[in-house]
């Protein structure tokens, strides 16, 4: 009798081989800098400085990759100097997020205990007042022990993600179970998993395995990331970045967790009905900055660290990446901003089409007419058309000024979006 599983994995391989390009990870590609068709900023006066009480998102992009020791206390200290240049900017605006990624890969307690003070003395964090906070920790497997959550727990963050190997040994899952267990004694809010796809030691039966080690955990949130976004300075040369190999891996991810109930938001992060992004979807008030969903209405973003990014109104801003370089400005009393970009009229519009998909995986195309004056109907209409004669299947529907997704059009979501924003530039340079 033929194996059910194998079955579906050869399935997964057809349609990855036919086109991959319509199978990938959408939220990692919005704002895309030649889809948006951003210009150069001229204007070396932040627009995030013009005063503002609204919500901000505070992103510490501390290096994945362990760096030379004899940085660290340079780094660390560069890092607090461009804390407290954003301060006269930022200072007053309620910090609602929270992300900070992998701080004992460098780092000792007092030194993370040390960076959250000078946080909380430059920034209004609002886990003081008891107000909705999404304080999120990225941990990598070997970071998430008991003493650094208990740690973390205590200076304020209530969310933990755990970022998982490609692939999961004996010892690896032992140490993952463990953690779970320390993470849930100390009742975070949310405890979530990111799971690699695409890396060349991956294949199907691997990535399905890896998943199904998850799901025993019962993770409120499952973030499926291309090995591209999380390594891609390492991988092999010859690996195509959105080849079949991703792409079917992909589709099997996608469809295995819709299967076991989650929801989904873009098409790549996968919630429990009961978690808060999941309630904020279903209330109409879920946000996205350009490195996460969250339901605490923030959506600017301010990056600190190498290669963080700032989203801020229609400004966007970059850091270096290098992590010597980033140092040597800063010790200079200089912010590490390696460019600077500004979104055009167009380029809004096409973001508001980019956050609904993502966000909400339909349009408001009324709306969107009405507030930026561009004619959205027939394009839609079009696109609605074309797209579902190729796929032989509805990907998409139109009902008095609303375009809905379903299924099978949410997992190409990537493409679709792309493919009205294509659209959007196209009419606007026929005008």
């Amino acid at each position: 009798m033929n194996n059910p599983n194998a079955l579906a994995d050869q399935h997964f391989d057809l349609a990855a081989q036919q086109h991959p390009h319509l199978l990938r990870s959408a939220s990692y590609n919005y704002p895309h800098r030649r889809a948006f068709q951003v210009e150069s900023g001229t204007n070396t006066q932040s627009a995030s400085q013009r005063p503002s009480i609204s919500p901000l998102a505070i992103w510490i992009n501390l290096p994945a990759r362990r760096f030379d020791t004899a940085l660290g206390r340079d780094f660390l200290d560069s890092l607090i100097t461009e804390i407290t240049l954003r301060k006269e900017a930022f200072g007053r605006r309620p910090i609602t997020q929270l992300l900070l990624r992998h701080p004992f890969l460098h780092y000792q307690g007092a030194d993370i205990t040390e960076l959250m003070h000078l946080v909380a003395s430059n920034f209004r964090l609002n886990h003081r007042d008891n107000s909705p906070i999404e304080y999120c920790a990225e941990l990598s497997l070997e970071e998430a022990e008991g003493a650094n959550l208990a740690l973390l727990k205590g200076l304020g963050f209530n969310e933990f993600l755990v970022s998982l190997p490609p692939t999961l040994g004996k010892a690896d899952h032992e140490a993952l179970q463990t953690s779970w267990q320390h993470a849930r004694e100390f009742a975070a809010d949310s405890l979530g998993v990111r799971l690699p796809y695409g890396y060349p030691e991956q294949d199907l039966h691997s990535v399905r395995t890896l998943l199904d080690q998850v799901l025993t955990l019962k993770p409120n949130r499952i973030l499926l990331t291309p090995a591209s976004e999380l390594d891609r300075w390492n991988l092999q040369e010859n690996v195509q970045e959105h080849g079949s190999h991703s792409a079917s891996q992909f589709a099997l991810l996608y469809n295995a967790l819709r299967h076991a109930g989650y929801r989904v938001l873009g098409n790549d992060c996968f919630v429990l009905g009961r978690d808060s992004l999941a309630i904020a979807q279903n209330q109409n008030r879920l946000r996205r900055t350009a490195v996460a969903y969250n339901s605490v209405n923030a959506a600017d973003l301010l990056g600190l660290g190498p290669a963080a990014g700032c989203q801020l109104g229609s400004r966007y801003e970059s850091n270096l990446e290098a992590i010597q370089p980033y140092i040597q400005h800063l010790q200079q009393g200089k912010l590490a901003v390696e460019k600077v970009l500004q979104l055009g009229d167009t380029a809004k519009a096409c973001r508001v089409v980019a956050d609904q998909l993502l966000c909400y995986h339909r349009l408001d195309i009324d709306y969107i007419e009405n507030r930026y004056d561009i004619a959205l109907s027939s394009l839609a209409e079009n696109i609605s058309w074309e797209l579902n004669a190729e796929a032989n299947m509805e990907l998409m529907r139109i009902h008095n000024g609303l375009l809905q997704l379903s299924d099978d059009g949410i997992m190409r979501l990537l493409f679709i979006t792309d493919t009205f924003i294509a659209g959007l530039l196209r009419t606007q340079e026929k005008e």
